[in-house]
C-alpha cells in the first residue's frame, strides 16, 4: 500500500538486524518487524509530520484504516517467515 511505502524498508532493514541479533531465525524476523513498522509509523505520521495524514484523509482512508493495514501486514509476514 501507498501508505507504508516511506517506512516499509527502513522497517524491515531494522527488523532484519534485530531478527539476527536475537538468534537469527526468520520467525524472529517477523517478530521484530511486527513491532518495528507500528514503531516507524507512529515516528513517521505521529510524530514528524501529521500533515500526511490529509492526504490520505484526500483518499478516502482513515487513520484506523491506515493503522489496520499496517499491522495486518505484519501479521501476514509475521505467518510467512514462521512458515519458513
Amino acid at each position: 500500500m501507498l501508505f507504508q511505502k516511506p517506512h516499509f524498508f527502513l522497517a524491515y532493514a531494522i527488523a532484519i538486524v534485530l531478527g539476527l541479533l536475537f538468534g537469527g531465525e526468520p520467525a524472529t524476523i517477523g517478530w521484530c518487524f511486527l513491532f518495528t513498522a507500528p514503531q516507524m509509523q507512529f515516528f513517521f505520521y505521529d510524530l514528524k509530520d501529521k500533515q500526511q495524514y490529509y492526504y490520505y484523509y484526500n483518499l478516502g482512508l482513515s487513520k484506523r484504516t491506515l493503522w489496520g493495514s499496517t499491522i495486518g501486514i505484519c501479521f501476514i509476514n509475521l505467518v510467512i517467515l514462521s512458515i519458513l
